[in-house]
């Protein structure tokens, strides 16, 4: 895109400039894995604001405090002229899309010689005027597959391809892969400074829906282990550079109903849960489960995985290892979703899934669930729903989008059950909300829009 390079008028406001999408995902107040650490975005070796890649544009090495800034991409004395750009840049930040790299998958804008920039135009790059917290943000990022200026329109075959009337984003079908470090351990994070994750996954797409523009897309997860005890995963929208055009998914990949068989929905089906990644004790290795990973509607408590410590020096050299042991635990003590929310009951049966249901509320086992408020947005008050597996002190609190809490709904004991609330938001302004829910280690957070 030619206007990646237009003046950058609104930089002071951008995500490159803020670095605010790090610190939104882990802020207890969003429901992140600070309400479990106490460790503060603060933290001299957290400080997520100040992340950067290792050298600047000249490559130079960045020494005392950083503040972000043109140098960032721009070599100095460069004129912007982009010629002077290198991919290599941007990579040192955005370290996903180098994984994929490193890993050796293509992409199909890759191998036709395309660079970042000519996606991804300055309002991407330099900001828009507006203050996000996340690039997941509705609004924050404006290239996307239609918007490019490249997919305008489809093939007419595409529709035989295509039976779902425009409900799936295009990397459903057309990303080869998601891919995440797994349990990263933060405990050399907070001592030395180090990421040290057990190992890379791949070769797996999560489906989950995107709030951006409620379609059901790609999804990935981070997650996270500390001081031995406590466990976290977040998962939110993936946007994978591993497209390609010819091998993309058939109905079979996604439909168990259809013929397909798919690890996943096999195993929810017969044990109600889906085990993402098992611990080999024989060799000490992991095994993480390929293919489509449909994100059920329960799954703070139906997503598992074998979470692990690492054995060794929280600051010996971050290296391959088989220095980790099992926690004992495969449900998280707190995991949450952001501008993503889980398939529903109804989209779960269209794959074949049996969603787990609740009939007697006497004898059933319930999860522990917040869902989407209703009617979202809304205008003055909202009703929010949710259910408790266990008793136990449980708190559901507001919070404006700065983390400030707003109003307090829920803050005692309670007992197991479903419940519903009533939000009432008259007194505060338009804007966006969210709604914490905690019991016991548990967290769940959903995102409402208020809209008067």
């Amino acid at each position: 895109m030619a206007d990646a390079f237009a003046q950058p008028q609104n930089f002071a406001t951008s995500l490159h400039k803020t670095r605010a999408g790090k610190y939104f995902w882990y802020s207890a107040a969003n429901g992140g894995f600070e309400g479990l650490t106490g460790v503060p975005n603060t933290h001299p070796n957290l400080e997520c604001e100040g992340c950067h890649g290792p050298t600047n544009a000249d490559g130079a090495a960045y020494t005392g405090t950083y503040d972000p800034s043109c140098i960032d991409c721009h070599p100095s004395n460069s004129m912007f002229n982009p010629d002077s750009l290198k991919e290599s840049q941007c990579r040192s930040c955005h370290s996903r899309q180098n994984t994929e790299i490193t890993l050796g998958y293509t992409d199909v804008h890759r191998t036709a010689g395309m660079k970042c920039w000519d996606c991804h135009g300055t309002q991407d790059m330099h900001g828009d005027g507006t203050t996000y917290n996340s690039m997941l943000a509705p609004g924050a990022m404006k290239t996307d597959c239609a918007q490019s200026g490249c997919h305008t329109s489809l093939p007419a075959s595409h529709a035989s391809y295509d039976p779902h009337n425009g409900k799936l984003h295009c990397g459903s079908c057309h990303a080869k892969t998601a891919i995440t470090c797994y349990n990263c351990h933060f405990d050399s994070q907070v001592e030395h400074h180090l990421k040290r994750p057990r190992q890379q996954l791949k070769d797996f797409v999560f489906l989950v829906n995107r709030v951006k523009d409620n379609k059901v897309g790609v999804g990935s997860m981070q997650s996270l282990t500390y001081q031995g005890t406590k466990s976290f995963f977040a998962i939110g929208v993936y946007n994978a550079h591993t497209i390609v055009k010819t091998g993309a998914r058939t109905c079979t990949d996604c439909h168990a109903n259809f013929g397909g068989s798919i690890p996943a929905i096999t195993q929810f089906n017969s044990t109600g849960a889906i085990k993402f990644v098992t611990w080999n004790a024989a060799d000490s290795t992991l095994t993480n489960l390929k293919g489509v990973i449909p994100i059920p509607n329960n799954y703070q408590t139906s997503f598992k995985m074998d979470f692990l410590k690492y054995m060794g020096s929280t600051g010996d050299p971050v290296a391959p290892s088989k220095n980790w042991i099992p926690i004992g635990e495969d449900v998280a003590d707190g995991a949450h979703m952001m501008y993503t929310e889980p398939l529903t009951a109804a989209q779960m049966s269209k794959l074949g899934m049996v969603p787990t249901s609740v009939e007697d509320p006497s004898t059933s086992v319930f999860d522990f669930r917040l869902d989407q408020n209703f009617p979202n947005p809304f205008n003055p008050s909202t009703k929010i729903s949710f259910s408790l597996p266990a008793d136990g002190a449980t708190t559901l609190h507001i919070f404006d989008s700065n983390g400030k809490l707003v109003q307090t709904l829920v803050d005692g004991q309670m007992n197991r059950g479903l419940y519903n609330f009533t939000f009432d938001g008259s007194k505060l302004a338009s804007g966006v909300y969210f709604a914490r829910l905690t019991s016991g280690k548990l967290v769940s957070t959903q995102k409402m829009v208020l809209l008067k």
